[in-house]
């Protein structure tokens, strides 16, 4: 039997692109061992990883499975450009930075955006209301991040410019506490840290990323190598992390209850970030418009000289098979 056969009805049409786009498996090295790098802040993969069926279902084909935890993106992008994994999961900009540094990966997916994750927090006291009022303020950033390509499109959709304000770089740990003791006057954050925060009731929303038009997306990458040669496995990975996303979808208490205390939240906390963060669809190879979206955060990230010099993401994204 195909090892595409461990895909569940319900993802056979993802799993049947993926595997169209990673070749078929006459033209595949079927690898005995994969090393997927993940984080507790991409939900879904995380879940999956406790739940235990991917490794069960790939252990009856004679494949190991090797979880390796970060807690954030930019190292793991490193780890998958050395060779030590061999897909990895993170948000948008992680991969811009590894791509200017010249790492050899490919995009194999990414999830429906969840703009409602990236927020711009004030204290609920506070006297700013909109974004001019922002002007001449300090902002916490996490520099770099999504939540940084937030500040920088609400801003600007409202006839600002990110040097309007006064930006003040901070771990998103550091961003919260800076906001809660007024050290600084506005926070653009991202769960779960953001979630804890509203759970305290002393802070209100200015925006969010529906309103700057920010498109804050979970994303999936392999070593274009173990891509090329190892299709099946990629489909089936991809596949289960969609199966999981649609538990979680509809199911998000449960979840919450059930797996709160493995990601360091409280269910209460948890439910909220995951309704926010629930989405049912994974899109596998990742289509014009998602490499539209990264083009446009590259493009902002290297006029703000974050990076270097411009990318094209179009270079980095797996394309079907002929």
């Amino acid at each position: 039997m195909s090892m595409f056969r461990i895909v569940k009805v319900g993802c056979v049409t993802l799993a049947c692109a993926t595997f169209a786009a990673f070749g078929s498996s006459a033209h595949a090295q079927q690898a005995q061992k994969i090393r997927i790098g993940w984080q507790k802040a991409v939900f879904n993969q995380a879940i999956a990883k406790a739940q235990g069926n991917l490794e069960r279902n790939l252990k009856a084909k004679g494949v190991q499975v090797e979880w390796v935890e970060f807690q954030v993106g930019p190292p793991m992008m490193e780890a998958l450009n050395v060779g030590s994994l061999d897909l990895a999961a993170t948000a948008n900009t992680p991969p811009v930075f590894a791509q200017v540094a010249g790492a050899d990966f490919v995009y194999i997916a990414a999830e429906a955006p969840t703009p409602g994750d990236l927020k711009i927090l004030v204290a609920k006291s506070s006297s700013i209301y909109s974004a001019a009022d922002l002007k001449g303020k300090k902002m916490a950033i996490p520099k770099g991040s999504m939540a940084h390509f937030m500040a920088v499109r609400f801003l600007e959709s409202n006839g600002l410019q990110f040097g309007d304000i006064q930006p003040v770089y901070l771990s998103p740990a550091d961003g919260r506490a800076a906001l809660e003791s007024g050290a600084v006057d506005a926070w653009s954050a991202f769960d779960p840290l953001m979630a804890g925060a509203e759970a305290g009731g002393n802070v209100r929303t200015l925006a969010d990323g529906f309103q700057a038009g920010a498109y804050n997306r979970q994303m999936y990458f392999a070593r274009r190598e173990f891509a090329k040669t190892n299709g099946p496995l990629v489909a089936a990975v991809l596949a289960e992390i969609e199966m999981t996303s649609r538990y979680i979808h509809d199911n998000v208490e449960e979840v919450a209850q059930k797996y709160a205390a493995g990601m360091g939240l409280d269910p209460v906390t948890f439910a909220r970030v995951l309704e926010r963060n629930r989405v049912n669809h994974i899109v596998s190879p990742i289509d014009a418009g998602i490499i539209a979206e990264q083009q446009a955060l590259a493009d902002t990230f290297h006029r703000l000289k974050l990076i270097p010099r411009k990318v094209d993401i179009s270079q980095a994204a797996w394309k079907a098979s002929p």
